[in-house]
């Protein structure tokens, strides 16, 4: 199994990552993928673009450079009472949007219950495409309720590859997603989370984990891009280049 294109990438803009977008687009293309992800961080973490990034992004960034399709989106901080940080009136304009938790934005420490509340009212939002980095231990919900309501309200739930390397405790956890999401067919993106052009589709430890468990590769999206270009029509009817 292999990837076509990296769902989960970052940029210098986000002041803790290290590269430029033309030069995470240059690795995707000597990777040869077919496309990458732009998903810079919402403002409510710390040294995160402003709202005027994410709005510009998709007026400015073309959807192809130099050959590879370029996904405008954003991945947008889940708030305590299950918000974003970007407003739906951004977030229509992107072809990609990951809503993920993170520590100093939603408090540690809450009850599984709350955190699984906080997830059923994410996914509510029409603009949502993808869950991210969903096995943190420290923000554990009920995880066959959460992904039972990933399915109802057609969202992708990510594996992330950064997950095993700075997000301790989350290996048995996403290998109870990753069973889960095979049980109720929930598709998966396995993304890299790069915050340096290098690390772009450095996904093994994704595939391996999928591939242990038995997970059906025509149900891991970014694994084909027909099958991606069509996935993400049907989530909300964004179009990208064939």
């Amino acid at each position: 199994m292999n990837i076509c294109g990296d769902t989960h990438t970052h940029t210098l803009i986000c002041q803790h990552a290290f590269s430029t977008l033309l030069e995470n687009v240059a690795q995707a293309k000597r990777l040869g993928h077919r496309f990458l992800a732009a998903t810079e961080h919402g403002p409510a973490m710390d040294a995160a673009p402003i709202i005027w990034y994410h709005m510009n992004l998709p007026r400015f960034v073309p959807q192809v450079l130099d050959g590879v399709v370029v996904l405008r989106g954003c991945e947008a901080n889940v708030l305590p009472d299950g918000t974003l940080d970007l407003p739906e009136s951004v977030l229509e304009h992107l072809d990609w949007v990951i809503a993920s938790m993170h520590g100093g934005i939603v408090p540690e420490g809450l009850t599984q219950e709350e955190y699984t509340n906080i997830w059923l009212k994410v996914v509510e939002n029409p603009y949502v495409d993808c869950i991210g980095h969903l096995g943190q231990e420290k923000f554990k919900p009920d995880y066959p309720t959460v992904i039972r309501a990933f399915r109802d309200h057609n969202k992708v739930v990510e594996i992330n590859a950064s997950s095993h390397i700075v997000r301790q405790g989350c290996e048995e956890n996403c290998r109870q997603i990753v069973r889960l999401c095979k049980e109720y067919k929930v598709p998966l993106v396995l993304s890299s989370d790069a915050h340096f052009a290098a690390a772009i589709g450095q996904v093994d430890w994704c595939i391996r984990l999928v591939e242990e468990e038995g997970y059906p590769e025509d149900l891991v999206l970014n694994g084909d891009y027909e099958r991606f270009r069509q996935g993400v029509k049907k989530l909300r009817g964004v179009e990208l280049p064939e």
